[in-house]
C-alpha cells in the first residue's frame, strides 16, 4: 500500500476501525505520494463525532473529582479526541506535501501510527468509566488550527512543537496524579504516551530546524510561524511547567526559558494597558508630544511602564518602552504574580507598524489615563476593540475639564454646600494675580496663616506652591505669573493641619455610576508630593482613632459609596469615560483640635497610585496590611548603595517575599516585592511591602 492511499483512508474513512488501524510495518511504499486531487474541509467521522457546534462542550472534571472513574473517563474522552485529531492532521500532512523528504514523511507515518495506538489505548480506558468516543461532544480546535498549513515548517511547528509540546506538561503530570489516586493502570498508559511524545516533538524539532532561517534562533524562528489564535501559549499544559521534558526533546535553555514566561491570550478577547503618567501634561497642552517633553515624567513612563500588569490578567496585553528581563519576570511569578503578554512599543513610543495588535481581535483599551497622548496611541487599534460602550476613545474637551482642579474644586463646594462641611474645605479659582490676592485676604480674614496655590494641570504635588495668606513674596510671584500664564487660572485654598490622607477608587462604566472600588491610605511629604499608598483589609485600621471616628460620624461609607458617586455621575463627560477614578480628600484638625473631613480634594480621572496598591492586593493575603510606594535614584545613592539593582538586592536579602496559604490561596504574607525590573531601571523603583502595622 502506498503512504498516499493509507493517508486517504486515515483522513476519509467513516468508522473508528478504520480509522484507527495501521498496516503491518514494512508493508508502506512511497512510489506514489502525489495525484490527490481534493481534500476535503473535514476529516470524515462516524455518526456522533463530528466537531460540536460553538458553546457546545463537555465539562472537564475538577482534580478533586477525578477519583470517580466516571469523572476519569471524561477526561481521557478529551485525551482521545485529541489524539484522533492528530492522526487525522498527521494524514493531512502527508497527503498536503508529496514533496518533502521521504525521510519526514517516513517519520511522519511512524509518528501517526504511535498516535492511533494512543486512541485506541485511550478508549480501552474509557470503557471502564462507561463512556465511548463519541458519547460527550468533541471540539475540532487542532483542526480548525492547522489544517490551513501552507508548509512541512508550518505543520511541525504548529502541530509538533506547539500541540504535542503542551502534552508533555499534560501527559506528565496527569499520569502523576492517577498513580497519587491509585489508577496505576491508566498513570502507566499516560507515562507511556509522555515517553511517546518527547519523541514527538523531538522528531517536528529536528525538521523545523533544517527548515528554518538558519540566521533566527529557534525561539523567533518559531513565532513568525505563528498567526492567532495559535501561539506560543498553546504549547504549555494547563499543568506545572515541565523542563526537563522540553530538555529530552532537545530544546535549548534559552528556548524552554522563554516559554515558561510567555503569556497569550488562548482565546478571551484581551484588554490592552499602557502606562501613560503624563495625562495631565498631554491634556493641558491637548499634544501627545508633550509626554515626551516632560523629562521626568517620561523617564517614570519607562520606568515603571509595568504597572498595569498588576491590574490587569494574565491574558490581556501590556504595552512596554522596554521588556523586562527573564530574571525579574520569574520574581514576579514566584511571588504569584500571573504574568500578560508583552508588546514593546517603537522607540518613540508609539506602536509598531507590523504590531499583530492591529489585526486582532481586542476586549477593552485600558491605558493609564484617557488624554491626548493615550488618544494618539491606542487609535490605530480602536477598530477591533470591545464591545460598543468601549469602543471609542473618550478624549475631547469634557474629558480635558475633568484633569482641571478647578472642576475638582467646583465639585468639592457643591458637595460641601449640600452636606454642611464648613466654608475651609472649599477652593477658590483665580484666573489672574489680583484674584489670587484677593482670595488670600479672605483666606487670612478666616484666621488662616497659611494657603496652597494649585496649577489646574498638575500631578502628585507637582505645581503645586504653599504660601502665606499675608502676601506673596517674589519667589511665589516667580512661580505665579507663568502658571497663569500658562494655564490661565489657579485655585486657591487654604493650608490646613493634616491628619491623614486617603483616596477612593473607582471603576468607570459608560453610562453608569461609579462603582466603589475601595480605600487606601496616602501618605504624602510636606510639600504635598505622594510618597507612598497603604491598604488593609480595614481602611479605618490605617488611621488614627481620632481620624476613623470622624469618618463614622460623618458616614463616610454612604457618602463614598452613595452621594459622591451621584454627583460624579453628573459631571459632563464623565458618564462616557470607562478605567479607573480616584477621588482625593483628607482628615485635618482646627485650632480648636477638633478633627474634620475635606471630602474631596481632587478628581483624578485616570488610574491612580492608590488603585494599583488595590489591585496589588490580589497577590496579598487579606489579613495583611500592604505598602506601595516609589523610590527613587536619588534617595537610594544618598543611602550608600552603588545603583538601583545593588538597592534592590539589598532590599529582598533584608526583607524577602514569603508565600504562604491563605483562606484566598497561595498569596504573599511577608517582605518586600520589586514591582519593576531594577536591571534597567534609570530612575524609579515601585516597591510592594507586605506586613506592616
Amino acid at each position: 500500500m502506498e503512504i498516499r492511499e493509507f493517508a486517504q483512508r486515515v483522513l476519509l474513512a467513516d468508522t473508528l476501525e478504520e480509522k484507527l488501524a495501521a498496516p503491518p510495518v514494512g508493508l508502506l511504499t512511497d512510489q506514489e505520494p502525489g495525484h490527490v486531487h481534493r481534500l476535503p474541509d473535514l476529516p470524515g467521522r462516524p455518526v456522533g463525532l463530528h466537531f460540536s457546534q460553538k458553546g457546545e462542550r463537555a465539562r472537564l472534571p475538577l482534580l478533586g473529582e477525578l477519583h470517580q472513574p466516571e469523572a476519569r473517563a471524561v477526561l481521557l474522552h478529551a485525551f482521545a479526541n485529541h489524539e484522533l485529531l492528530a492522526v487525522e492532521l498527521m494524514a493531512l500532512a502527508l497527503l498536503k506535501f508529496p514533496e518533502a523528504p521521504p525521510a519526514f514523511r517516513r517519520g511522519l507515518v511512524h509518528t501517526l501510527r504511535e498516535e492511533q495506538e494512543h486512541t485506541r489505548l485511550y478508549m480501552a480506558r474509557m470503557a471502564a468509566g462507561g463512556l465511548s468516543l463519541g458519547d460527550l461532544p468533541v471540539n475540532g480546535f487542532f483542526w480548525n488550527s492547522i489544517s490551513g498549513m501552507g508548509t512541512p515548517l508550518q505543520y511541525v511547528s504548529h502541530l509538533s512543537l506547539t500541540f504535542e509540546q503542551a502534552n508533555l506538561d499534560y501527559a506528565q503530570h496527569y499520569g502523576q496524579l492517577f498513580h497519587r489516586i491509585g489508577d496505576t493502570e491508566t498513570g502507566d498508559l499516560l507515562q507511556r504516551i509522555y515517553q511517546d511524545e518527547i519523541a514527538h516533538v523531538g522528531y517536528g524539532l529536528k525538521w523545523f530546524r533544517r527548515w528554518k532561517d538558519p540566521a533566527q534562533d529557534d525561539w523567533d524562528a518559531w513565532q513568525d510561524t505563528m498567526a492567532f489564535p495559535l501561539s506560543a501559549a498553546r504549547a504549555k499544559g494547563n499543568a506545572p511547567f515541565n523542563r526537563e521534558g522540553r530538555r529530552r526533546a532537545g530544546f535549548s535553555e534559552d528556548f524552554i526559558g522563554a516559554l515558561d514566561l510567555f503569556s497569550h491570550s488562548r482565546g478571551r478577547t484581551p484588554w490592552v494597558g499602557v502606562f501613560n503618567p503624563a495625562a495631565e501634561a498631554c491634556a493641558l497642552t491637548q499634544d501627545p508630544a508633550t509626554a515626551r517633553r516632560e523629562t521626568t515624567t517620561d523617564t517614570l513612563a519607562r520606568d515603571l511602564d509595568l504597572l498595569p500588569l498588576f491590574s490587569l490578567n494574565a491574558e490581556d496585553v501590556v504595552l512596554v518602552r522596554r521588556l523586562p528581563g527573564a530574571d525579574h519576570l520569574r520574581r514576579l511569578r514566584a511571588c504569584g504574580v500571573a504574568l500578560p503578554q508583552f508588546e514593546l512599543l517603537t522607540p518613540s513610543g508609539t506602536l509598531a507598524a507590523a504590531s499583530p495588535l492591529r489585526t486582532r481581535k481586542l476586549g477593552r483599551l485600558r491605558p493609564w489615563a484617557w488624554s491626548a497622548d493615550a488618544a494618539a496611541l491606542l487609535q490605530p487599534l480602536l477598530e477591533n476593540a470591545g464591545e460598543a460602550a468601549y469602543a471609542s476613545v473618550p478624549w475631547d474637551g469634557e474629558i480635558r475639564e475633568l484633569y482641571s482642579k478647578a472642576t475638582g474644586a467646583a465639585a468639592a463646594r457643591r458637595l460641601a454646600e449640600s452636606h454642611g462641611f464648613p466654608d475651609e474645605t472649599w477652593g477658590a479659582l483665580a484666573q489672574d494675580e489680583a484674584a489670587v490676592h484677593a482670595a488670600l485676604a479672605a483666606l487670612a480674614r478666616q484666621g488662616h496663616q497659611r494657603a496652597c496655590l494649585k496649577a489646574p494641570f498638575g500631578i502628585a504635588g507637582r505645581g503645586l506652591l504653599q504660601v502665606r495668606t499675608q502676601g506673596l513674596t517674589g519667589r511665589d510671584l516667580t512661580w505665579l505669573r507663568p502658571m497663569l500664564f500658562q494655564q490661565q487660572a489657579v485655585v486657591v485654598e487654604p493650608w490646613l493641619d493634616r491628619v491623614a490622607d486617603f483616596s477612593c477608587q473607582y471603576e468607570l462604566t459608560p453610562g453608569s455610576l461609579p462603582r466603589f472600588k475601595g480605600q487606601v491610605r496616602l501618605y504624602n511629604d510636606a510639600g504635598g508630593r505622594f510618597l507612598a499608598c497603604g491598604a488593609a483589609p480595614s481602611f479605618t485600621r490605617l488611621l488614627p482613632p481620632e481620624a476613623a471616628r470622624c469618618l463614622h460620624a460623618r458616614g463616610a461609607e454612604k457618602l463614598y459609596q452613595e452621594t459622591l458617586p451621584q454627583l460624579l455621575a453628573t459631571l459632563p463627560g464623565l458618564s462616557r469615560l470607562y478605567g479607573s477614578l480616584g477621588i482625593d480628600a483628607f482628615l485635618y484638625r482646627t485650632d480648636s483640635g477638633e478633627v474634620r473631613l475635606r471630602p474631596l480634594v481632587e478628581i483624578n480621572p485616570r488610574t491612580t497610585m492608590g488603585r494599583v496598591t488595590l489591585d496589588l492586593r490580589r497577590w496579598v493575603d487579606p489579613s495583611k496590611n500592604s505598602r506601595f510606594r516609589i523610590a527613587h535614584r536619588r534617595a537610594i545613592l544618598a543611602e550608600g548603595h552603588a545603583s538601583l539593582a545593588a538597592w534592590a538586592r539589598h532590599l529582598q536579602a533584608q526583607s524577602p517575599p514569603q508565600l504562604a496559604p491563605t483562606s484566598s490561596g497561595q498569596r504573599l504574607v511577608s517582605g518586600t516585592v520589586v514591582l519593576n525590573d531594577p536591571a534597567c531601571a534609570e530612575a524609579f523603583l515601585g516597591i510592594l511591602t507586605i506586613g506592616l502595622e
